[in-house]
């Protein structure tokens, strides 16, 4: 039994899927079953049932709760031991989305390297919610997301109350709104209502991201069903899509410049629910009990003077 072995097994009993994991792993499926082979050898048992699917068995339950906890202790071990020399390696465990990842990191990241060049970061790309929990599970050492009320577990920094815009074209608030065009346009600063958008049709994310469930609360707070002329999984093709009327696009304000280089005259007016400004609260926050190495105090320390001076 080594410790590579009970990597591939977490991996596995994560995935339930022979192919998918061996490819994940970069591994051949031989090769990620004979690793498990060897440890249902190791300690006698069967750790997965393979049919009619792929399931862990009640030892295999059993293993994986002591295998994270031996991969956690591991990963701490070696943050500790990397503490005592920069020369040594050292891992870091960072969840965040990718496109707050494309915005934050090119600044935060040749500053970390100056000091720390061996220390390898893992970026795991979810949602809030499943990096969030991942925290918890000591899967992640550092998390940086929405989440908008504290918690007695983790030390939470606040990087950016990062507003909630509607971003809209000339020309629909033209067809939609020609009365109020002027008006509306004017009100890039004051912000506005869903009620006072809502006949324009929308392109939104699909799923039950924060975002989205931000919007739909104010979409329900105002009554109002609203006209979805497109839902996708990422805002990327929401935003592709923009340039040609389709619907108006909510996004936060760190996406507002790529947006913007996409269609330099859209129009953005921050949202309100009930006269105040939606607040996306970004948060930078790791396990009140982990043990932090110096490297990571380095590297949250860079994240907040970036978002302070850059974002």
């Amino acid at each position: 039994m080594n410790l590579i072995s009970l990597q591939y097994f977490v991996e596995l009993a994560k995935e339930l899927h022979v192919t998918n994991t061996s490819q994940k792993l970069y591994i051949s499926q031989q090769n990620l079953t004979q690793h498990i082979q060897r440890l249902e050898q190791h300690y006698g048992v069967l750790l997965f049932d393979r049919k009619p699917k792929l399931a862990l068995t009640y030892a295999g339950e059993q293993l994986l709760a002591a295998a994270n906890k031996i991969l956690s202790e591991e990963a701490d071990l070696i943050n500790n031991l990397s503490s005592i020399s920069k020369t040594g390696v050292g891992r870091l465990r960072l969840g965040i989305p990718s496109y707050r990842a494309n915005i934050c990191l090119p600044h935060i990241l040749p500053k970390f390297y100056e000091k720390w060049p061996n220390i390898k970061i893992q970026i795991i790309d979810q949602s809030s919610d499943k990096t969030e929990q991942m925290l918890y599970d000591n899967e992640l050492d550092l998390f940086i997301g929405i989440k908008y009320k504290d918690d007695p577990r983790l030390n939470t920094s606040v990087l950016l109350n990062d507003h909630i815009f509607v971003a809209v074209s000339n020309e629909l608030l033209k067809k939609y709104y020609p009365d109020k065009l002027l008006e509306l346009k004017s009100k890039s600063e004051e912000g506005v209502e869903i009620k006072e958008i809502a006949e324009l049709p929308f392109l939104l994310q699909k799923g039950a991201s924060r975002l989205r469930n931000t919007i739909d609360e104010c979409f329900k707070f105002a009554g109002i069903q609203p006209n979805i002329f497109l839902e996708a999984s990422t805002t990327e093709l929401l935003f592709s899509l923009f340039p040609f009327d389709y619907g108006a696009v909510f996004c936060t304000q760190m996406r507002l410049n790529i947006l913007r280089n996409i269609s330099p005259d859209v129009i953005t007016l921050p949202i309100k629910l009930n006269r105040d400004f939606i607040q996306h609260r970004l948060i930078l926050a790791y396990h009140k009990e982990a043990n932090l190495p110096d490297y990571m105090i380095d590297f949250i320390k860079i994240t907040k003077e970036v978002f302070k001076n850059n974002i």
